[in-house]
């Protein structure tokens, strides 16, 4: 959060202009110019001929007049510091996972369940934007054709969400289509056998100790059913975890065919570090063979996604945040990446809606904190 003095928060939640403070220091024979009490509020800069403490006095009398508790004015003339550590200043990498409302933020704002906690109970639930719906299509599309198919998105983009729609829609409206997924309790831990597993759990096939003898039951048993009219598609997630010769192994497995069609498609699901992993030299044979479907941030949808969040949890967002603070939200999730002399910065746009989240929690939890019900713009850039 930018810093600024609490002088400078008191004012802008009672709304209290520095011209009128500075006639009512006048009246009392006390003359400061609004420059200079400009710079008290904002950087907490004193005229050294002045007389301090009066000043003081004289600000908080009037601002108690117009309504300021005794906790505002504790520490009035020092920096602003809401009871927050510097990883609640400022959301890093870790914190992202965080999007999440205090108790007390919820009582204050009237909130009974926290709009950031994805407990997703049917398909309004989801925020979907022309781009989900095509990715769902997309990927039945590969179901259908038995296709290879990596899901790439940063942490929060969406993956997970896509992943549970697509998964309802086959089983709603696909029928034939076998999904098959391997249970793991490591995630950093998935191998070829766990797949194996998985393929003679889905499939019927019995689990024989020998694993030649198993694969070749899978692939018999994979043809077999394809003959019958029925196809199968591989889900794994957190795909960025396998290693090259595992994704080699799920090649050698979606290159079984009967005939001249495959048998199985396979869909790797995970973050950007594994398109740059299957885009290694030494993976071309991989890369060249798959299709790559790429999670985008929700760019102008952003602000529709913010209501709609709320909106599921039976809430306004409206009586909360002024159009303009919703904007200036989507705006904290924008950037610049140097590319170096020569060459203009490019603008990165990260509008995805766990970062969405972050923002709009981190904000209602400041304003909780200082006893802002109102959100605008100006609040939003100071957080």
């Amino acid at each position: 959060m930018e810093r600024c003095t609490n002088l400078s928060v008191v004012f802008d939640v009672l709304s209290i202009k520095q011209a009128q403070v500075v006639r009512v220091l006048a009246a009392k024979g006390i003359q400061l110019s609004t420059t200079s009490l400009s710079r008290i509020k904002r950087r907490n800069e004193w005229p050294i001929n002045c007389d301090r403490a009066k000043i003081e006095s004289e600000i908080k009398d009037y601002l108690r007049v117009h309504g300021a508790t005794e906790d505002q004015l504790s520490g009035l003339f020092g920096w602003f510091e809401p009871e927050l550590t510097k990883r609640d200043r400022e959301p890093e990498e870790d914190e992202m996972l965080k999007a999440k409302l205090k108790p007390a933020t919820k009582t204050f704002f009237k909130i009974r369940r926290d709009p950031f906690n994805d407990e997703f109970e049917s398909v309004e639930d989801f925020f979907l934007t022309d781009s989900h719906l095509q990715t769902i299509e997309e990927l039945i599309a590969a179901a259908r054709a038995n296709s290879m198919v990596i899901v790439t998105g940063e942490c929060g983009s969406g993956k997970s969400m896509i992943r549970r729609l697509f998964e309802h829609k086959v089983k709603e409206e696909f029928t034939e289509i076998m999904l098959i997924s391997p249970k793991r309790r490591n995630r950093k831990k998935i191998t070829a056998d766990g797949i194996s597993r998985a393929l003679c759990r889905s499939l019927g096939v019995k689990h024989l100790n020998n694993s030649e003898d198993r694969d070749d039951e899978i692939e018999n048993t994979l043809i077999e059913r394809h003959r019958s009219g029925y196809k199968h598609l591989l889900i794994i997630d957190q795909a960025q975890d396998l290693t090259e010769e595992m994704i080699r192994e799920l090649k050698c497995l979606w290159e079984v065919t009967d005939g001249f069609k495959r048998v199985i498609g396979i869909v790797l699901f995970g973050q950007p570090e594994l398109r740059e992993k299957i885009s290694a030299h030494s993976m071309r044979e991989f890369s060249m063979r798959i299709d790559d479907i790429r999670m985008r941030p929700l760019g102008l949808d952003a602000i529709d996604y913010m209501k709609h969040k709320f909106t599921r949890i039976g809430v306004n967002a409206d009586k909360i945040f002024t159009e303009d603070a919703l904007s200036a939200v989507r705006g904290k999730c924008y950037g610049k990446v140097g590319k170096g002399i020569g060459f203009d910065d490019e603008k990165m746009d990260q509008t995805y809606p766990l970062n969405i989240n972050v923002w709009l929690a981190h904000t209602l939890n400041i304003a909780a904190t200082i006893g802002v019900k109102n959100i605008d713009e100006k609040f939003v850039h100071k957080v």
